[in-house]
């Protein structure tokens, strides 16, 4: 395999990242937009989500036994750019239910199969660090939430043209990847659930992926509604659009920094730095109503995020059997970021209908300083986190 930078790849996370953003930032204002309210909108977010139980570790599974993984991604893009097409069939309550969910099914599994496609091609080239592939992503996040929340003008309705073309593009990208093998291929179906089974015992996987949880709840809450508020508090499209703007910049220098920064200090001083600052971040947007200010808090988002995004997939990527590795990391995103929107999809929107995001803000802050705290304390023994260890794995 060629040892040079993999530029395709890089490409790929800049599109499919481009579209996450504008279907992220901009989804919920255009419900907003045709007259469903917050709990509709939540329980949308929410009952979509609910299917994504089966449907991302199905994905996952299938990953780790196919010939060439990059053949799952092709055909779960090509999905998500035909499906935006029918939120244009209509705008009612049911309509929007039926094709939030649909979208999700391919669209939401397509995060942790490419960041453990790209980790398996980093460990077989060995000249780069997964952190310069998912800057690609954050490059694209940044420049087209930036721009197209000027375009946009508070008229959300071609969101998903923009999100369908850049979909396909990715599409046909993908197909120019180098193949990379399932290794769960030739394992047997009952050795197979075996190791499933050790997996879930252990205890600094399932740990890591229970803080997962609660980081996830804040910042999912923050994407699905917190735009809304913002644009009720003097915010408009632009500004949505400067503020997701900053938030990817600052993931910029992140990743260029943490692979070296967790090599100094472990994964359990980046863990809990970025915890502190997950709940620092949400406390102040708690205590603010300034447009401007709120912008200015959310330069928080990449020291937070990307620094405990980078450390779990890549402690994944290490310690879990290549047999495993893409439902590991469909694991996390299930248990994490899948249950955080159940939780906070309907909850949170209810919530927000009842106390305000606000208030629903300083929850995430409670909550995250609290699981911090309990990270702490419960990997106190570690000089850092043990790597996984299952008996009878190949090397």
């Amino acid at each position: 395999m060629n040892s040079g930078f993999p530029i395709l790849l890089f490409a790929l996370y800049f599109l499919f990242y481009s579209g996450q953003s504008v279907y992220n930032t901009y989804l919920n204002l255009y419900l907003s937009e045709i007259g469903l309210d917050y709990t509709q909108i939540g329980f949308i977010v929410s009952f979509s989500t609910v299917f994504l139980l089966v449907a991302q570790m199905f994905w996952a599974m299938v990953s780790d036994r196919i010939a060439n993984k990059a053949r799952i991604l092709s055909l779960l893009l090509v999905a998500t750019a035909s499906i935006c097409l029918l939120f244009y069939v209509g705008t009612s309550f049911i309509t929007m239910l039926v094709v939030v969910t649909l979208f999700s099914l391919f669209f939401n599994p397509i995060v942790p199969l490419l960041d453990n496609y790209s980790v398996e091609l980093v460990e077989l080239k060995g000249r780069f660090d997964y952190g310069q592939l998912r800057m690609g992503g954050t490059i694209g996040y940044c420049v087209t939430v930036l721009f197209i929340g000027f375009f946009l003008k508070d008229s959300y309705r071609p969101v998903f043209y923009m999100v369908c073309a850049f979909m396909a593009l990715a599409f046909v990208l993908s197909l120019t990847l180098p193949a990379i093998r399932g290794y769960g291929s030739n394992t047997r179906k009952e050795s197979r659930k075996g190791l499933y089974r050790t997996l879930l015992k252990k205890r600094s996987l399932v740990g890591l992926i229970c803080f997962n949880l609660i980081f996830s709840m804040g910042l999912n809450f923050f994407y699905s509604f917190y735009p809304i508020y913002f644009t009720s508090i003097g915010g408009d499209s632009s500004l949505v659009g400067t503020m997701m703007f900053l938030c990817a910049v600052t993931e910029i220098p992140s990743l260029m920094l943490i692979g070296r920064i967790e090599k100094r200090f472990g994964e359990r001083a980046v863990l809990t730095v970025a915890g502190i600052i997950a709940a620092v971040r949400w406390i102040l947007l708690y205590s603010i109503s300034n447009p401007m200010v709120a912008i200015f808090v959310n330069l928080l988002h990449g020291p937070g995020y990307t620094s405990f995004n980078y450390t779990i997939i890549t402690y994944i990527g290490r310690n879990v059997p290549k047999e495993l590795r893409a439902t590991g990391q469909s694991l996390n995103v299930l248990i994490s970021t899948v249950g955080s929107k159940v939780v906070f999809g309907y909850l949170g929107g209810l919530a927000s209908s009842l106390v305000g995001p606000q208030g629903v803000m300083l929850l995430s802050s409670l909550l995250m300083a609290a699981a911090t705290i309990v990270f702490f304390i419960w990997s106190t023994d570690k000089t850092d986190l043990k790597p996984i260890q299952i008996k009878g794995e190949r090397k």
